[in-house]
């Protein structure tokens, strides 16, 4: 479980305390929504809102109708869901003319002109109607 950690800095990024000192700063601000944003900011990927969106859910447990933990569980899905969103890979559309998709098409207006002319003939030598 990654947490900030307080004894080493990665690429000039100043160093963060544990998460646990971080979320008694909540707890002890926990009418102040500026207090939620800040805990959530440090957080930027899944596994980091997967820590913080248990620490709500606890409050959930502890109070079940708690709105500020109501809210910011509420938060933490929409920041996870961008995430993951943003985690998936971009990859271009296949081109719809061209290659095989242009043989396929062809092959499809065939057989449906094929089945059209098919049934007219069937209608015009007095088949039944199917």
């Amino acid at each position: 479980m990654p947490t900030p950690r307080s004894d080493r800095s990665e690429g000039g990024v100043p160093p963060q305390p544990r998460e646990d000192i971080l979320w008694a700063e909540v707890e002890a601000r926990w009418d102040d929504p500026a207090a939620h944003k800040a805990y959530l900011a440090r957080w930027v990927d899944l596994d980091g809102l997967t820590v913080a969106g248990r620490r709500y859910r606890a409050v959930l447990e502890a109070r079940p109708g708690d709105t500020t933990a109501l809210a910011m569980k509420a938060e933490i899905l929409k920041k996870a869901t961008v995430v993951g969103l943003a985690m998936l890979p971009r990859t271009a559309p296949t081109p719809l003319v061209g290659g095989k998709w242009k043989r396929r098409l062809i092959l499809i207006a065939a057989m449906y002109l094929a089945s059209g002319a098919v049934y007219l003939a069937w209608k015009l030598l007095g088949g039944p109607t199917p």
